[in-house]
């Protein structure tokens, strides 16, 4: 009934045709309404049985509104309401993603509100991008729809044409979705999140230096706030209703100062882009939720030969001050050296060095009507790996039909076995675009 009160109030402004692109700019006047409704179904694996089951049915609607004042200021809005199967990770919402205002002042610009920002150039791996949460067990087959807004203060000052800076203040942090299913097992109790207190001192920050030309471009960026993924930590021993003894385990957020590099240009016909993250916390031997200092980096290679596409990416880790992680099956290890070889795990932390290798080939065909990727990765370290195909077909302009799944595996005591059953199906989804 919300969804529809509100494309009622909006549609009049929609037919009375004030709609203008690139809004944002600080150059246009009026206003522009486009939203999408679609429908999903995934089916996949049901947690400890080899048996599927439905994962996720809903209907979606959106609304995205963006407002130009000319010169003065922009404001947009993401509006999105979700009917879902009950106690699903999609199930019944009314969600403000996104809503915002850009106030200009020349070469300055300010953008207030609750935002979404994306840092760095490489694909699914993105170390320096540490600004906004994530919800990974969200089941869409665009990668996008799993980030999370968060309030933002953010601003911007051109130098030059091609030179800018970027400042970011995260005064309340929110918690990405740890990729676990927290009834997984009887003898855990996940407990809420210890979440920082809302003080001036536990607010984040960030920088990003860019220079852009056409050959391509670099950023320089810093980031010192809040992991967004917190680190579990033992909570001690209680008992529920029926006598049972379970373990408690809380989320703990830490902090952590990451600084990045990113680029991207072009070797003749060969795209190539890369990033690094230099990460530094501390007291992580005494305070097992964190993860330890490294080095993550990521490097990419693409090239288009007329309607397919092929991208190959590199992605490594290396931890510094490392030692051994617990054994995870050793009956007599405490529960804080398994909780603790769970965040080594969740931060890819398990060995010294690790290496992955990425490949996401795509084609079109039919004029631009049918569109096929494959994203596969490996870990020659671990011996994971995740396979996600989907076949898209543009049955029109305005409607969409896309098909796909995805396939985690990964030896005992690896992610990728963890979140295998939470993961692991096939989707099919309907959508229409206005």
């Amino acid at each position: 009934m919300v969804f529809i009160i509100l494309l009622a109030g909006i549609v009049p402004v929609f037919s009375q045709g004030l709609f203008e692109q690139a809004i944002g700019q600080g150059e246009n006047k009026g206003y522009g309404l486009n939203g999408y409704v679609r429908s999903l179904e995934w089916i996949g694996e049901k947690v400890g049985s080899a048996a599927w089951e439905q994962k996720s049915l809903y209907a979606e609607g959106a609304l995205k509104l963006e407002a130009g004042l000319g010169k003065t200021g922009d404001a947009y809005v993401d509006l999105r309401f979700r009917s879902g199967l009950p106690g699903s990770n999609e199930g019944n919402s009314l969600n403000l993603r996104e809503a915002y205002v850009i106030l200009h002042f020349g070469r300055l610009s300010f953008r207030v509100g609750q935002q979404i920002d994306v840092w760095g150039r490489a694909d699914s791996y993105n170390p320096t991008d540490n600004i906004t949460p994530v919800n990974p067990l969200f089941h869409s087959p665009n990668p996008d729809d799993m980030r999370l807004g968060n309030f933002l203060f953010k601003g911007a000052v051109s130098f030059t044409r091609s030179l800018s800076l970027e400042g970011v203040w995260i005064p309340l942090y929110k918690e990405s979705v740890l990729p676990v299913n927290r009834d997984m097992d009887p003898r855990v109790n996940f407990m809420e999140t210890q979440l920082p207190s809302f003080e001036l001192k536990n607010s984040g920050y960030a920088f990003r230096l860019n220079l852009d030309r056409p050959v391509g471009g670099i950023s320089l960026s810093w980031f010192d706030g809040f992991e967004p993924y917190p680190g579990l930590q033992f909570g001690g021993v209680s008992q529920d209703r029926e006598g049972n003894v379970r373990v408690d385990i809380s989320p703990v957020p830490f902090r952590e100062q990451v600084a990045g590099l990113d680029f991207e240009t072009a070797l003749g016909s060969f795209g190539l882009r890369g990033e690094f993250a230099w990460r530094r916390t501390v007291n992580h031997e005494e305070n097992y939720n964190r993860a330890w200092p490294g080095l993550r980096y990521v490097v990419g290679v693409d090239r288009t030969f007329g309607s397919f596409t092929v991208l190959l990416q590199y992605v490594g880790h290396y931890v510094l001050e490392y030692t051994e992680p617990a054994d995870p099956d050793d009956p007599t290890a405490s529960p804080v050296l398994l909780i603790q070889y769970f965040n080594r795990m969740m931060f890819r932390q398990l060995d010294r060095v690790s290496h992955l290798i990425s490949l996401h080939p795509s084609v079109s065909l039919l004029h631009d009507e049918l569109q096929a990727e494959v994203y596969g990765e490996y870990n020659f370290t671990t011996k994971e790996y995740l396979i996600y195909p989907k076949v898209q077909w543009n049955a029109s302009d305005m409607i969409r039909l896309s098909l796909g799944g995805n396939i985690f595996h990964g030896k005992r005591n690896t992610l990728y076995d963890m979140i295998r059953p939470l993961m692991n199906g096939v989707f099919l989804e309907c959508r229409l675009t206005f």
